[in-house]
Formats: structure tokens, sequence, C-alpha cells
């Protein structure tokens, strides 16, 4: 556009009445390149701080830190993340004031000083000048420590997680202050910054665009989401003559960039953003899939890698030895790979950066990996570089005819490939869970005709998910009548609008509410979760346990995403429909936990992170179990005894499925959490998850005794192991609750056991294992007695011990436990009597 400009300067005199009007935008549309350019350089800028992250993470792995060499390091950590390489970090522990600076500084004096301020922000260079000299300075303040820079660039620092990556950075001279140069601790904090980056580079990117465009133009500019101003598909000037322009990515609009009365033309600058949000867009999701690549490359020791399967887009090459005769490159770039691997061959390291490969006319940046065994000996290399992709072109879009009218094609073939996916999809989903026998036209046809529609929202094995893909579908086929019929959604709404709406998500806010009722019912101690047939009442009494703890509001647990994670949760324990180890059991481990915390027995001996994070091992405790003991797992060689060596299979896998699902943003409820929280969050659900080992009890037992035995004389805590242990043991004590209900609940459970142990006898003959002798009761006629002699030795040696040392280390909470417990073996007892007499 701006080259047609000129040219059309060039054929027009001076005197001309378009060549006055053409020198006036010619002025603007130069200005409007000066801005684009600003834009691109600072946002290749911003990106260029992950490149940079890497590159430090890849000097961790391969390099020792030590107090010789951690100040360097932490100087080109600060300059990623702050822009500088001169800070100050003060902090008190006890009473003793540490820290680091850049150059030599009084820090009891500083300290001082700094003492004066109460919260974070902009202050004063007078005290600080001999450090940083003349220039803004900003003050970071949490509760024990502080932190002084220079104000570089200020876009990082409009986010609210930036306070996560300054406290990252603080823990790290915490940690070097004490001598503790842990490589993999390192290697952890260089990749959370980077995730939270990653995480927020939408937010900051936009800042980027704003702020260029306010501090170039001189003119007020605002970013808004689309719920804050009214949904609009083109570009709006109102009344004042100020520009709201849409930001679309596949059709849907991301946000509104509004510019008060701008001096540029909005229309190519509108192409413009449009082009850059999409490129932008797929760099970032590059970035993810790299990091993801990164994560399952992880160095667990300077000796070994740890080689996991890699997203699609991305190569992996074996080389065979050390040679490269198989691999079509240029000469050049095999001398250099070679190089790469004769310094890897005579270090220590795991893994070094090539560099940049040219293949074709696209160019691709290589790392070389290795795999080491036991004796330190490469065993395989390993070329990891990302596939050539298409690269945008940074050409503006022109107006001509034919541009937009094959873009029009490639776009409508775009979403019809995308429509008939999603529509096959839904029926292949409906196809299921109605047990329908029909082709996928017939039940398109009769979706609508609402044949089907009607069953749909009734059907309540369905997810809001579910629902929604293909209503979604049906809605897109009918008019504007049908639609305003069934959705909640003014009738003005576009088709655009209404794809976007969480037409059921009503529903989902209903959850977040109790009453009276719901209060009693949970303080009953032999609450059934399994009377609720409802999935989402289920999901609401579960987020209540954790409501009236108050942990959603002490912890700023975003509902929405709590909401995430109980699903995939329940989902995940539901998936192999075991009729014990599944999401009723899981909400009953928690509810006995959630006992014991309003008890306040807890209080004691933990802190309230500490029991927010029992409670949330009790719920996913057993998350994902396969419906056999570990036993079984490690006779038959699975894949779970494999990956864990045949210790604590089942619970290794249960913590690390725990972790994986709230590794997934949208599941992630703990965001809000302190790094140090989230830390002891990981320490104790792993510790909780491991005690629940049946092959621990009475190891456990043993520990209890022993603790008790030495009372007065030494307390139960002496350090943070012993905080540990007891907090497993709880979770260990609560796994056993379901001899401790009332006996109708309890016989409930002893009959959903026995019936998992009888499907395991099974497998054991499938698989030609021994069978386990006291799983075989259901093929015994004496069922009945049997099962209540094994209940009543089961709760003498196991449960009845338990209890009773957990109550004498509680001293509260656990007295109905305890009573239900001499009841049931009555009651247990009864049976047995009964049994005899009907034999004899």
């Amino acid at each position: 556009m701006l080259q047609e400009f000129q040219f059309l300067n060039i054929v027009y005199n001076e005197s001309s009445r378009v060549r006055k009007m053409l020198q006036k935008t010619s002025s603007n549309l130069n200005r409007q390149q000066q801005l684009t350019q600003q834009i691109d350089e600072s946002i290749d800028q911003f990106m260029t701080v992950f490149r940079d992250l890497d590159d430090l993470t890849l000097y961790s792995q391969n390099n020792m830190i030590n107090q010789d060499n951690c100040k360097d390091f932490l100087q080109r950590l600060a300059k990623i993340i702050i822009g500088n390489d001169e800070f100050l970090v003060v902090f008190e522990i006890n009473k003793n004031v540490n820290g680091l600076c850049t150059k030599d500084v009084d820090l009891q004096q500083i300290h001082k000083i700094l003492e004066t301020h109460k919260e974070s922000g902009i202050i004063e260079t007078n005290d600080f000048q001999d450090i940083f000299g003349l220039g803004e300075l900003y003050l970071y303040k949490n509760k024990y420590s502080y932190m002084v820079y220079p104000i570089e660039d200020m876009r990082f620092k409009l986010f609210t997680d930036f306070r996560l990556i300054i406290d990252q950075f603080i823990s790290l001279i915490y940690d070097f202050h004490k001598e503790i140069y842990e490589k993999s601790t390192m290697i952890n904090v260089l990749r959370g910054i980077k995730i939270l980056l990653i995480q927020n580079s939408t937010r900051i990117c936009q800042e980027i665009i704003r702020s260029s465009i306010q501090n170039l133009l001189n003119c007020k500019c605002l970013i808004e989401m689309p719920d804050q101003i009214e949904y609009m598909k083109d570009i709006l000037i109102d009344q004042y003559g100020n520009f709201i322009m849409p930001v679309k990515l596949n059709q849907r609009i991301k946000y509104y960039i509004k510019i008060e009365q701008p001096c540029i033309d909005m229309i190519t600058f509108t192409d413009y953003i449009q082009q850059l949000w999409q490129k932008l867009t797929y760099r970032l999701q590059e970035l993810k899939s790299e990091e993801f690549l990164r994560q399952v490359l992880e160095v667990t020791s300077p000796n070994k890698l740890v080689i996991c399967p890699v997203p699609q887009s991305w190569v992996f090459m074996i080389i065979n030895g050390d040679t490269l005769e198989d691999i079509k490159m240029e000469q050049v770039n095999k001398n250099n790979i070679k190089y790469k691997i004769k310094e890897i061959q005579s270090t220590k390291k795991a893994a070094v950066n090539v560099g940049s490969i040219q293949f074709g006319d696209k160019i691709v940046d290589v790392d070389l990996y290795v795999r080491r065994d036991e004796e330190d000996v490469i065993q395989t290399y390993y070329l990891v570089f990302d596939q050539p992709k298409k690269v945008f072109d940074d050409q503006r879009m022109s107006f001509r005819v034919a541009s937009e009218s094959r873009l029009d094609n490639l776009a409508q073939g775009a979403l019809h490939n995308m429509k008939n996916e999603k529509i096959n999809k839904a029926c292949v989903i409906l196809r299921d869970y109605l047990k329908l026998d029909l082709t996928d036209d017939e039940i398109i046809d009769q979706l609508k005709e609402k044949d089907l529609i009607k069953e749909v929202y009734n059907n309540q094995t369905l997810n809001d998910d579910i629902r929604q893909s293909y209503a979604m579908e049906y809605y897109k086929t009918e008019s504007h009548n049908k639609i305003r019929e069934m959705s909640p959604e003014p009738a003005y709404q576009t088709y655009s609008l209404i794809a976007e709406t969480q037409l059921t998500n009503i529903k989902k806010f209903e959850l977040f509410s109790l009453d009276s009722q719901d209060i009693s019912t949970l303080s009953d101690y032999s609450f059934d979760i399994t009377m609720i047939q409802e999935p989402l009442e289920q999901i609401r009494y579960t987020w209540a346990l954790f409501h009236l703890c108050n942990y959603i509001d002490q912890y700023q647990i975003n509902k929405e995403t709590f909401y995430n994670f109980l699903i995939v949760i329940r989902d995940t324990y539901n998936q192999k429909k075991n009729p014990f180890h599944n999401f009723d059991h899981g909400f009953t481990v928690a509810h006995a936990c959630y006992h014991l915390i309003k008890s306040k027995s807890l209080h004691q001996y933990f802190e309230n992170i500490v029991q927010f994070t029992a409670l949330v091992s009790a719920l996913c405790h057993d998350v994902d179990h396969s419906g056999r003991n570990n036993h079984f797992e490690v006779s038959s060689y699975s894949k779970l005894a494999l990956r864990y060596n045949d210790e604590s299979v089942l619970e290794n896998h249960h913590a690390a499925t725990t972790f994986k699902i709230l590794k997934v943003d949208q599941n992630n409820f703990l965001s809000k959490l302190s790094s140090e929280q989230f830390l002891i969050f990981r320490k104790y659900t792993i510790q909780n998850i491991l005690a629940t080992d049946m092959k621990k009890h009475f190891e456990i037992i043993k520990q209890m005794e022993l603790k008790l035995s030495k009372l007065p004389d030494e307390p139960l805590i002496q350090k943070e192991d012993d905080k540990k242990f007891l907090s497993g043991a709880i979770i260990h004590t609560c796994d056993l609750t379901g001899q401790t209900k009332k006996f109708t609940l309890a016989h409930k459970w002893s009959l959903k056991i026995q019936k998992e142990f009888s499907q395991q006898v099974e497998d054991e003959k499938l698989h030609s294992l021994p069978v386990t002798q006291h799983f075989l009761l259901n093929s015994d006629p004496n069922l009945t007695q049997k099962l209540a002699k094994q209940e009543i030795q089961f709760i003498k040696v196991i449960v009845q011990p338990c209890y009773e040392l957990t109550a004498k280390i509680l001293q509260q909470g656990l007295e109905l436990a305890l009573q239900n417990l001499q009841d049931n073996l009555k009651s247990w007892d009864v049976l047995v009597h009964q049994q005899n007499v009907q034999q004899q």
C-alpha cells in the first residue's frame, strides 16, 4: 500500500488536490511504517528471551555451578528477566541479614533503608545511586526479602505472575547463600520461569502493541476483551472518532484494540495486526512444543538422559555410532556435528547445541543429545530439530480481488473440513453413548428434526463438553428462529457468538452453592457418596469439602479451573470401572480427612498448607487405579512395574498422574500458590500417596508406637521428616476408613472390594499366575461367613491398631470411627454366628 501511494505521488503534479491529500496520507503511512517496525522489533526482542533461557538451561546442565561462578549465572538470569544484570537482593532469616549485590555494599545498612518501604513499587534512587547510578528503580518486597533493580522494560512487570519469577530468582540466591548448588533445582527454576513467560506471552505481546501505539502515535490506546464491549465483527468508529478494531484468530475474536483518533490508515494497519497475531500465535505454539520436548528430554543426572516420545512436529534422529553417512545434509554441517560429537565424547556433557543448519531455504536449530549407560559409556547419539515449517510472509496483503478470492476459497475449504471433522466426532460419541445403530447421515437428520436433541440433554451420562460438541453443529444448521427457542442468548447474537457461548455453563455455577442440608450431610461421618447418582452432584460435594475448610478463598482457587480438575480426576478414577478403587473411594477417603481437619486435631502439628495438601492427597491417592494390587503388577511385569522398578508401583503412578493432571493449565487450580507453597504441596502429596502402600503398613504402625513410647521426653515432631511421616500416616489411616463407617456402609464397601478381588483372580488365571487364595471368596458357597471372618481379622490386625494409635496422637476427631469399629466387629460376629446356626 505504501508503495502504491509513492507511485501516485510521482504521477500527480504539485498543485494537484490528489497530490496534497496524498502528501498528508504518505506522512501518516511513514509513521505507520515506523510503528509496525517498532512492534516487530519489540516482539522479536521479547521472543529472544526464550532462547536465552534455553541457552542458560543448557549451560546449567553441562557445567557445575559453584561459589566461583554462581554470581555470573545469576547476572545472566537477571539480564533475561529484568533486562539488566545489576540487582540487589536482601533477606532476613532468623534476624540474620544476608543477600547479594552486584556491587560491594553494606547489606545491614541497605536493609535498614529498605525496611522503611512497606510495599513494592518505584522508589527514589538517592539511597542507591552508588549501586545503580541515575534512573528509575523498582523495589519488590515479599515476606522475608527485598529486591531492587533498574526499570528497563515494564512490559514483563504488567502481569501478576511476574512476582513468581522474582520469587524464584530470590530463592536461587538464598540457596546459593547456603552453598546449595543443586543442578535439578536450577533447571527447574529456569523451566518454571520459561513456562510462566509462555503462559503470559499473549498479555505481554498485547502490551507491546498497546504501548507502541500509544507512545509513537501519541494517542490513548486500550486492549479490551470481547466481553467488555459490544460484540462486533469489523472495524467500528465511534462518535468521538475512536477506532475499535477486532483481532481475530480462526474466525474468532480474541480481543479488541481501541485507539483514540489515530492518524494512520486503519485498514492497512488492521491487516498488519491480523497477520502479526496469526504469526505470533504460531510462534507461541512452537514455543510450547519446544518446551514440551525439552522436558521429555530431561537430564536427570550429569550422566543420564531420559528419552520419551516427542511431538509429531519434531524430528528425533538416531545416529548409528558416530557416523553421519545416512544423514543427507551438506558436508559443512556434517563436519560441525562431528566436531560436537568429539566435544561431547571428551566431557561428561549430556547435550550440546549444534547451531543452525539450512535445509533448502529453511533454517532449523539443532541440538545433540546422548544416552550413556551405568558405566558412563555413550550408547546412542540423538539429533533433535524442528521440521521445516511454513514461513509467514512479512509482506502485507494487498486488496486485489484475486487475492481476496483465493483467500476466501482457502478459508471456506478449511472451515468445511473442520466442520465435517466435528460432526463425525459428534456422531461417534452419540452412537457410543446412546447405543445407536445409525449412520452419520441418519444421526444428523434426526438431530435436525430434534428427535435426538431432547434425549441428548436428558441423558445424564453425557458431560457438558459432549453436549456442546454436537449441539453447536445442530444450532449452526438451524435458522435464527430455532436458535431463539433453545439458546439462552438474545436473538440478535450472530452464529459466531453462539459458537463461542458456553450454553451449558450455567449448570457449572450452580455447582458452587451449598445449603444447610448439604452441610448437615457432609457432617455425617458415615455419609454414603455411592447413593449420589448424579455425577455433577458428586463434584459439588467434593468442591464443598474444600469450600467448608475455607481453602477456596485462602488459596484463591479459581472455581472454573477447580471444576475442570475435579472432572478430570473423576473421569480418570472411573475410566476402568473398578468396583472399589473408583471416585467414590477417593471421595470417601477425602471425606474422612475432611472430618479430621474440621475437628481441629491436625492444627497442633500442621500449618494450613499441609492440611490442604492432605485433603488433595486423600482425594487423589488412588487416581487411575488398575483395579489390581501391587503384587499382581509386579508378578505380571506390567508397564507400571517396569517403570517404577517394582517399588510402590501403583502409589507412584497415582502421585505421578495427579501432577500430570495438574500440569495442564486448565486444571491447575494451584496457580496462586507461591513457589514455596507449591514445593511444600508437591513434597507432602508424594509422601502422603506413597504412604498408602499397604506394604508399608506395619512399618508405619511400628514408627507410631515408637514415637508414642518416647512421650513426653521427646516431642512427636522434631524435624521436617517427622512431620512428613505423620502426614503420610494420617492419609494411610484415612485410606482404611471403610470399616469405620456404620455397618450398612462398611458391609457395602466389603462387597465392593471382594468383587474387585475376584476380578483379579480371573486375571491371575488368564496370565497363568499363582492365584491369591484369600481373593477366592466369591466362588465359595459360604461367602457370607468367610467374608465376615476375613473382615473381623482385617479390623483386629490392620484397621483397629492403626486408628487407635492415630487417635492417641491426634487426641480428638476419631472417637466415632473407633466406636463404629467396635460395633462393626460385633455385627460381623453376628453374621458368623448366624451362618454357623444355619449350617447346623
